[in-house]
């Protein structure tokens, strides 16, 4: 499975400050002996942008001046954090381009993850929406280019496929009843939703009205949380009205996913929300 570039991103940066500490010098004393200006070292030590991609000469000239031998096992390690950071994305092609920032980050934490636990509340959320549901959202949102965006969309949902990721996901019922879309479009969307929901891997739960979440904050937000292979941590995305905001305390994580847990046993079961989606689309295609 492809690494994820902004887990691996923030492993560089952690490894490369803990050798700086571990050696006793401040930035500019480690600028000053490996010839990295101390702007660029701090760019490294603070991953920042989603997009940003580290310079791979930069580290080893880092690496270098901080007595890490050439070749050793962490020396490799860190290299390989950074080339992973740094790797060519699907996204990059050019007919991506303009399919919006803000689902360029959403690609970016998704890939690679081996598990994605998702929360929605009045929308379906884009690795499940079909071509037409896309279109019309997008039509309606801020300006990215249509078809851009929906190609983007669809790459993300492929990823998803590719990976083999676990996905559940948890739906507000109004996610479902509430029509953004035309109804024929919403029809279909909702059938879709449904073979996705027959498929391996796949987990989808409806959370009714009258449901009760328990002890614990609710929900202010759609979100995802993505888990990856090994010792990357796991990054929880937050989707905000116009651009997502990154998750990635370690003790704010966890809180995310102690949410989605409460969110997934508070719905009706895969089974009774199949059946409940079933309903909602048998009624729809009869008003249609």
């Amino acid at each position: 499975m492809t690494p994820n570039p902004l887990a691996k991103s923030r492993r560089l940066s952690r490894a490369l400050v803990d050798l700086r500490d571990k050696a006793g010098y401040g930035q500019t004393e480690l600028a000053r002996r490996s010839g990295v200006k101390p702007s660029v070292i701090s760019r490294l030590e603070s991953p920042g942008e989603p997009g940003r991609r580290p310079n791979i000469l930069f580290v080893r000239k880092l690496l270098d001046a901080l007595d890490v031998p050439r070749g050793s096992a962490e020396f490799v390690q860190i290299e390989q954090f950074a080339e992973a950071a740094a790797d060519r994305r699907w996204w990059d092609e050019p007919r991506f381009a303009r399919m919006g920032e803000g689902q360029k980050t959403f690609a970016l934490v998704e890939l690679g993850a081996t598990g994605i636990d998702e929360y929605a509340a009045g929308l379906l959320p884009g690795l499940v929406q079909t071509a037409a549901y896309a279109r019309h959202r997008i039509l309606a949102g801020h300006g990215d280019d249509v078809v851009a965006a929906v190609a983007g969309r669809l790459g993300r949902q492929q990823q998803l496929a590719t990976q083999g990721t676990t996905y559940r996901l948890v739906l507000e019922e109004q996610a479902v009843r509430r029509y953004p879309v035309p109804p024929g479009v919403m029809l279909d969307q909702l059938r879709h939703l449904l073979a996705l929901a027959d498929e391996p891997g796949y987990s989808v739960r409806v959370v009714p009205v009258d449901a009760k979440l328990g002890d614990g904050p609710a929900p202010r937000a759609p979100f995802a949380q993505m888990a990856y292979p090994g010792d990357d941590p796991s990054i929880v995305i937050v989707d905000g009205v116009t651009d997502p905001h990154l998750v990635t305390s370690v003790d704010e994580v966890a809180e995310y996913a102690q949410l989605h847990q409460r969110l997934r046993e508070a719905a009706l079961s895969d089974k009774d929300s199949v059946a409940f989606i079933k309903q909602v689309a048998k009624s729809l295609a009869a008003a249609t």
